[in-house]
């Protein structure tokens, strides 16, 4: 018996090859030397847990390899593309096909008509583009999910142009409107989920105004850093996500030096008399609080009136 690709044990492609038989699967499985994926695909027991993302991107390609017409898409698409997205829903499999849209248990089949151009090869299994993919996402989606999806198309090289002639393609869409709206708020300079969700938040708050992004500042001893967000130079805003901190890590060093580093970098931004505010995911869960703390550092900053 061999596993067939990524892993995955195909019923099918064991017995028919003869390479096995279903009792020596069902063997298999007993011993706990496989495990099933989904019906008719195993794969190999290895004790090594898999992150929610790696386990729903085998449940794809498992479900994908069933078939050579439909075109894996949506949030299944963009597990394969490994897009950053807020809150995916991956309790389906996603597949667009030219046949009429359907649900089959856990496989939901979207209807629509693709160019060559939209759909991609990743690890042999056919894809939607991530551009497509992004706005598919955005359309499904909430606006803070919309503007998470287009967000990373953007800064993986997606023009702008691009999504916006997929969004004229199909003006009678169901959630048009919500890409529609996204691809206003969307920009590629967003560095992360947590971001790209505190701008979505922002942008339905008339009385904070829209930041720039990625600024850099300089004092005497010279550049200090970019910040997520700069209104006017007077006040700064930085989204606190963990992986921030330990993704800025140098060899040898521990996650608090890392905060230390954080901590150096913001005196120096306040000894410029610049307000510093920073949030983190409990207050884009609680967008009440985190208005509240946006509101005060802008007033604090002059930017907006008391």
């Amino acid at each position: 018996m061999q596993s067939s690709e990524f892993g995955l044990i195909r019923r099918k492609t064991v017995v028919e090859g003869g390479l096995g038989s279903d009792s020596q699967l069902r063997a298999a499985r007993r011993a706990g030397i496989i495990q099933p994926v989904v019906r008719g695909v195993s794969a190999p027991a290895d004790g090594v847990a898999l992150s929610p993302d790696d386990e729903y991107r085998r449940r794809v390609i498992a479900v994908a390899g069933r078939s050579r017409v439909r075109v894996v898409s949506h949030q299944s698409a963009a597990v394969c593309h490994r897009m950053q997205l807020f809150r995916p829903d991956q309790r389906c499999v996603h597949f667009i096909a030219q046949t009429k849209g359907k649900r089959e248990g856990d496989v939901h089949v979207h209807h629509a008509l693709l160019a060559a151009t939209d759909i991609v090869l990743i690890d042999g299994i056919r894809v939607t583009s991530r551009a497509v993919t992004a706005c598919d996402v955005a359309r499904a989606g909430t606006f803070e999910q919309a503007v998470a999806a287009l967000d990373d198309a953007l800064r993986w090289g997606v023009s702008l142009a691009e999504l916006h002639a997929i969004a004229a393609r199909t003006p009678h869409a169901a959630g048009i409107g919500m890409l529609r709206r996204a691809l206003l708020t969307a920009d590629g300079d967003a560095e992360s989920v947590g971001e790209s969700v505190s701008r979505a938040l922002m942008a339905g708050w008339k009385d904070i105004p829209v930041p720039t992004l990625q600024s850099e500042f300089f004092d005497a001893d010279g550049l200090i850093g970019r910040t997520d967000f700069d209104w006017d130079g007077k006040v700064v805003g930085e989204f606190d996500g963990r992986i921030k901190y330990l993704g800025t890590l140098a060899e040898g060093e521990r996650p608090e030096d890392a905060v230390y580093r954080e901590k150096l970098r913001e005196d120096r931004l306040r000894a410029m008399g610049i307000v510093v505010v920073r949030w983190s995911w409990d207050d884009l869960l609680n967008p009440g609080r985190l208005h509240a703390k946006l509101r005060s550092a802008l007033i604090r900053g002059g930017v907006i009136p008391g």
